[in-house]
């Protein structure tokens, strides 16, 4: 799990680097099933949106990604990176 969350450091850095600002925040709740804390990641980015309510722009988070499982954030960072790698 550390070189998991070594490699997500790696990711979201170079992802930064080329000024593509991805968050990574985590969250967790008890599921009775399984009897045990389950970890949530989510990925988001800072977006412009029209807020529907007052018709003003504001930065508001975009969620790309919302899983239990590190090794899917890998793979979606290492998409990103991927697409961005290119940029220039």
């Amino acid at each position: 799990m550390a070189k998991l969350n070594a490699i997500i450091k790696k990711l979201q850095k170079a992802i930064l680097s080329k000024r593509l600002v991805i968050k990574i925040s985590t969250s967790q709740f008890y599921s009775k099933d399984q009897d045990r804390m389950i970890t949530m990641t989510t990925l988001s980015t800072p977006t412009l949106q029209m807020s529907q309510r007052t018709r003003t722009w504001k930065v508001k988070d975009y969620e790309i990604l919302r899983t239990a499982s590190q090794v899917d954030v890998v793979m979606c960072l290492k998409d990103i990176w991927e697409t961005v790698e290119r940029w220039d």
